[in-house]
């Protein structure tokens, strides 16, 4: 049997290699001692010398192969090594199942397809592709899935909560599972989980905090951003560290904006900032309803405050407090 898992959705593709994994190491007395993984250059005859013989004590041995046809695309050397390796697959015993775990897409006109795709048809062979969907389906998707999995591990998600931890841990699957785990954790079976506990258990909330925030203070709402800035400072950050990721968001718009006065799409705009793609177009919009003037002289006054409270010159909470009503008073 040959397997492809193939794709940048990493943790389903991991999961279903743990569960190829478990049905080989299922068998009383064996563990996994026919569970085999190659990584590095490919090496045809390190497989064959595997695969060939009888699995010990069980009825079929796993051989997990890491990345193994992205090294086998281009020509030069490789094409002999890629001929090799395309003439032993219709040859690998049914005692053994060949596992390709590929972290990119394999492409459809991959040198490799054409046996594999004569493998699947013949039903000796499937290819399993792990990848978000598109973006504008992307959020629902993260929604349901989301929901799907907390209802597995037995707790619910009121809907302010399902959506305020979609928004801020994004398409990370793993994180998200992660995070769901220690929710239940917390709740215990049949728990109900509201917007607070995510708060209070989610460290990734702290810059979900200040980005509310930063739109309370565009907006010219003096109290919700003290409620807001109060709330943060509740949850134990200090105001330097606020004032660190109000820094760090400001230089974010101005990125931003600059870029999108360059005409940079979206898309691109994650990876030349270094952040997440799922947050630019949310914070796109507000940095386009920040003047220059208002950014620039965000960015001083924050480096002042910076100096003032390390300086000893001002109380760090008065000091961010204060500065937060003269950005509301000034946006």
């Amino acid at each position: 049997m040959i397997t492809v898992l193939h794709g940048d959705e990493e943790f389903s593709r991991s999961e279903a290699l743990v569960a190829i994994r478990r049905e080989a190491m299922g068998e009383p007395g064996v563990g996994d001692l026919n569970v085999h993984v190659l990584e590095g250059p490919v090496d045809v005859p390190a497989l064959q010398a595997l695969a060939d013989p009888p699995p010990f004590l069980g009825d079929r041995r796993v051989i997990i192969l890491y990345d193994w046809l992205s090294q086998l695309k281009g020509g030069g050397e490789g094409v002999a090594v890629r001929d090799a390796l395309a003439a032993y697959l219709p040859r690998v015993p049914e005692t053994s199942h060949v596992v390709f775990v590929e972290s990119t897409l394999v492409p459809e006109n991959h040198p490799l397809m054409p046996v594999l795709s004569r493998l699947v048809q013949e039903g000796r062979a499937e290819l399993r592709a792990f990848t978000l969907p598109p973006p504008r389906e992307r959020r629902d998707f993260l929604l349901r899935w989301t929901r799907d999995r907390a209802r597995g591990l037995g707790i619910e998600l009121e809907p302010q909560a399902l959506t305020f931890l979609v928004d801020i841990l994004g398409p990370n699957l793993r994180l998200l599972y992660q995070e769901l785990v220690k929710l239940r954790t917390y709740a215990g079976e049949g728990g109900v989980i509201t917007r607070a506990d995510v708060e209070h258990l989610v460290p990734y909330t702290r810059e979900a905090r200040v980005f509310d925030l930063i739109v309370a203070m565009g907006q010219r709402n003096a109290r919700t951003a003290l409620q807001l800035l109060q709330g943060t400072l509740a949850g134990g950050q200090h105001p330097l560290q606020v004032l660190a990721l109000l820094a760090r968001q400001y230089r974010i718009y101005i990125g931003l904006k600059e870029l999108d006065a360059q005409g940079v799409p979206p898309e691109e705009m994650a990876g030349r900032l270094g952040i997440p793609p799922w947050t630019v177009r949310r914070d796109l919009r507000v940095a386009r309803r920040l003047s220059w003037m208002y950014l620039e002289r965000t960015m001083e006054q924050l480096h002042l405050l910076d100096e003032h409270i390390k300086q000893g010159r001002i109380d760090p909470v008065l000091g961010i407090q204060l500065l937060v009503l003269h950005l509301c008073l000034r946006s």
